[in-house]
């Protein structure tokens, strides 16, 4: 194992996330990352943890596409990317049904193109600063950024499941974020990658990639399962 980074989802306040990745970053972990969900605002948290560090690289596993705007979210990776010097990632990802309909209130369809644009659209802000972008699900005109990026190309890393997904994220994005992945699926994963990946032009080397296995501590080990066991079973 070349790297190790940590991922934090739930169960701890965000003055405590932000402690964890101070002692994480004194370990010697080379990455953390930060789900949303119900767990707090993770720009926040990586903010905070931005400067509470100096060398960890810090990212969000995932920001979905559909809970923010397209340039919110590209402001706000400018924004912890500057804090950070340049040691962020953003992760992104289409969540699922439940969250976006249920939980927000908003219409989920398209999910392949929604992520598309919202690379694309992100990429031309931090590039351009004025950006507009012609959609079609996402059609925006003139957005204004009112800050220089300290980096005009921040990694984006895109939380990938299914087999277009993951060829979404070899035509265009840096990375892959792997989630309860076996060794087949990360072998499958790695060809459907590597095949757009050539097909677009690109070194399917240069895409990194990156996998999230759950974990939880506790001092009996029946505790632990029941902690994992919901998060298996879905």
């Amino acid at each position: 194992m070349d790297r190790l980074g940590i991922g934090f989802i739930r169960g701890l306040a965000p003055t405590e996330v932000v402690d964890a990745i101070q002692q994480v970053e004194s370990a010697g972990f080379d990455s953390a990352w930060v789900a949303e969900g119900h767990g707090g605002d993770h720009f926040a948290l990586l903010s905070a943890a931005a400067t509470a560090t100096e060398r960890i690289a810090l990212g969000t596993a995932v920001t979905s596409v559909y809970v923010r705007s397209a340039p919110t979210i590209a402001m706000a990776a400018a924004t912890v990317d500057a804090l950070a010097g340049g040691r962020f990632r953003l992760g992104l990802g289409s969540s699922h049904r439940v969250q976006v309909v249920g939980e927000h209130g908003l219409a989920y369809t398209q999910p392949i193109e929604q992520v598309r644009e919202t690379i694309e659209i992100a990429r031309r802000i931090w590039s351009e600063s004025t950006a507009t972008y012609p959609g079609p699900r996402i059609p925006i005109e003139g957005f204004d950024l009112w800050f220089e990026p300290k980096h005009r190309e921040i990694p984006i890393y895109v939380g990938a499941l299914n087999p277009k997904m993951l060829q979404l994220t070899g035509a265009l994005a840096d990375g892959v974020i792997l989630t309860r992945a076996t060794l087949d699926h990360v072998r499958s994963a790695n060809d459907e990658i590597t095949v757009a990946a050539e097909q677009a032009g690109r070194d399917p080397a240069a895409i990194d990639r990156a996998v999230l296995i759950p974990c939880a501590l506790h001092d009996d080990a029946d505790v632990a399962r029941d902690v994992l066991r919901p998060g298996f079973a879905m």
